[in-house]
């Protein structure tokens, strides 16, 4: 009887040890790396070899221009050098400023004011040049520094043109850029001019334009739809007083006549010879 309860403890024994639950595995500590964001803009953001030497040399023709120009070699400014100009700009900027320089004959021209500065006056500190960005040929880049103690920006737009980076336009910020100062003092030099007091420029006649040149004695004009030029002289229509008028002279027939209501011959009359009446304003 012994026996029988020790054969039955020694197997109940066993049992325990060989019918261990196979879930009862020691573990280990796994380390788990989450993905990135792929939306990031690190994430996003490639930069090949080629992408690299872009952006170098966009970077490079930046900071050569500036250097030149504190060195007083700039392409500003000078009438001896248009190459030196075409380096580092478009065609379109850089005929704006080459003609600038040319036309000012060294006095203050368009450009009143330090174009890579935004200033009169300098005395610059913390200078630096911003990574440039790339979207396909377009490209910009930000220059801060310290002026006069006011930390200012200045963005520059660029091209690629034949594969060569060139300055399109600088942003100084508030809307204000370079090709805006050009275009500024063009709308105020077409203003100028229609207010000047002269019986010249281009005026809307109807349907139609004309331009009209000062000559020694005469007025030349030249119809748009129409060969060769019309002379006009100084003169009063219907020998009244209060309209300021100019007359041609046609060998037979009536003269056609400008009439103008101010004396900044802007606007008035057109008085066709066959007697058809016409408005007309200056419009450039």
């Amino acid at each position: 009887m012994k026996l029988i309860k020790y054969l039955l403890l020694m197997t109940w024994l066993m049992s325990l040890v060989n019918c261990s639950p196979a879930s009862q595995t020691t573990t280990e500590n796994v380390s788990v790396t989450l993905p990135t964001n792929s939306n990031s803009s690190a994430a996003n953001e490639v930069v090949t070899p080629e992408m690299q030497a872009q952006k170098n040399a966009i970077d490079a023709l930046v900071k050569d221009l500036y250097k030149q120009h504190d060195a007083q070699k700039s392409p500003f400014f000078q009438t001896k050098n248009r190459a030196l100009v075409d380096k580092y700009f478009d065609k379109n900027l850089a005929d704006l400023i080459w003609k600038d320089a040319n036309e000012s004959k060294g006095e203050v021209g368009v450009i009143g004011f330090d174009p890579l500065y935004n200033a009169q006056d300098v005395n610059i500190k913390d200078f630096s040049v911003a990574s440039p960005k790339i979207t396909g040929d377009k490209g910009s880049v930000a220059v801060s520094f310290d002026n006069l103690k006011e930390k200012q920006t200045v963005t520059y737009t660029l091209a690629r043109q034949n594969s060569a980076w060139k300055i399109s336009d600088i942003n100084y910020g508030g809307g204000n850029t370079l090709l805006a100062v050009f275009k500024n003092h063009a709308d105020h030099q077409a203003n100028s001019k229609i207010m000047s007091g002269e019986f010249e420029g281009t005026y809307q006649v109807g349907d139609t334009t004309c331009t009209v040149k000062p000559m020694e004695t005469a007025f030349e004009v030249r119809w748009k739809q129409g060969a060769g030029a019309e002379m006009f002289f100084a003169g009063e229509r219907g020998g009244g007083g209060d309209k300021i008028t100019f007359s041609s002279k046609p060998k037979k027939g009536q003269p056609n006549v400008f009439s103008f209501d101010d004396e900044n011959y802007s606007t008035g009359t057109f008085y066709r010879a066959d007697g058809v009446e016409l408005p007309l304003k200056r419009i450039k």
